[in-house]
């Protein structure tokens, strides 16, 4: 009986552990705000990344002009932990580091983004509450 009630005990605690965490990373989700418009410049090349979906994955299309011509590639993205994977249509998958900065300004390091500084773009579009009733 004894070794029921223990065995209850850690279950309960680890639900709840798994509860917390759950509700962590949900909070820092909705923080990185990642679905939407991002864009930069770094050494004369302008870029903008679009991502869609949700919070932790989706579709993103990038198109970055500079002196070379411009470049534009499509995919899927999806977030582990603290990296981005990028899946183009078109080639290899790529893993960046993902740092968020401040509410809307967000960094990226990896293959074809080597410390890239993405900042949000804004828009005029206000989202109202829907009635009910």
């Amino acid at each position: 009986m004894r070794l029921l009630l223990i065995a209850a005990i850690i279950a309960g605690i680890a639900w709840v552990l798994m509860r917390n965490m759950q509700e962590r990373r949900q909070a820092w989700l909705s923080r990185l705000a990642l679905p939407g418009r991002w864009q930069g410049e770094q050494d004369g090349v302008r870029y903008r990344l679009e991502l869609e979906g949700d919070l932790d994955g989706g579709a993103y299309h990038e198109v970055n002009d500079g002196p070379g011509g411009r470049q534009e590639e499509t995919g899927r993205w999806h977030l582990s932990g603290n990296s981005v994977w990028f899946e183009p249509e078109s080639g290899e998958s790529s893993q960046c580091d993902l740092r968020l900065f401040e509410s809307g300004r967000i960094g990226l390091h990896g293959p074809g983004r080597e410390r890239r500084i993405y900042i949000r773009e804004g828009d005029n579009v206000v989202m109202l509450p829907r009635r009910r009733g």
